[in-house]
């Protein structure tokens, strides 16, 4: 007779996943413990009842489990101006690089404006019509993360002062995502 596991569904103690693998025909349990680590969201603006975020914390969080970066990582839900939800063509994901950069109201990106404070590594899930977010999470689960997870992979060493963007958009009349990247990194100096 083949031994046979039986996995059951995670149950929550104290603040961590554990899972218990019970193997019948030995009789024995072993105890696996799982911790997720969930980026800290910073601030959440309340939106109107017709628009709402396409992703959440523990999907990002799970997505980027591996990123050097992820006891750095702050994310912040950020409503902003609602020009860009209104012309059919806006932003909803952006992943961010600031070391010693231009403070938000002096950097030409009007969006930034009126934001909570920044810090050195952060994702910003901007607000999408709710008719939208079905498509837009689909597309942040199967694309977005992945690259975002590789952005930050390729700057894990990265010390440089200045910023560095990794921009989604959604464009509703072409019904087509856009990726941005947007750099502003003083040049490295050697001694």
């Amino acid at each position: 007779m083949p031994l046979r596991r039986q996995l059951r569904p995670p149950k929550k103690h104290s603040g961590r996943l554990l899972r218990f693998h019970f193997d019948r025909n030995i009789g024995r349990k072993n105890l696996e413990d799982v911790q997720q680590i969930v980026i800290p969201t910073l601030s959440k603006a309340k939106i109107s009842h017709t628009l709402s975020y396409p992703i959440g914390a523990r999907d990002v969080s799970s997505a980027l489990s591996s990123a050097v970066q992820l006891p750095e990582l702050k994310l912040h839900f950020y409503s902003g101006f609602d020009i860009g939800l209104r012309s059919g063509h806006y932003e909803f994901l952006r992943v961010e690089y600031l070391n010693n950069s231009t403070s938000a109201s002096e950097w030409p990106i009007s969006h930034l404006y009126q934001r909570p404070p920044q810090f050195r590594w952060e994702i910003v899930v901007h607000p999408v019509p709710r008719l939208l977010r079905n498509r837009i999470k689909q597309y942040i689960l199967t694309s977005a993360l992945s690259q975002i997870r590789q952005w930050l992979a390729e700057r894990a060493q990265l010390v440089q002062q200045g910023n560095d963007m990794l921009t989604f958009f959604y464009d509703e009349k072409m019904e087509d995502f856009a990726v941005r990247r947007l750099t502003h990194l003083e040049p490295t100096r050697t001694k």
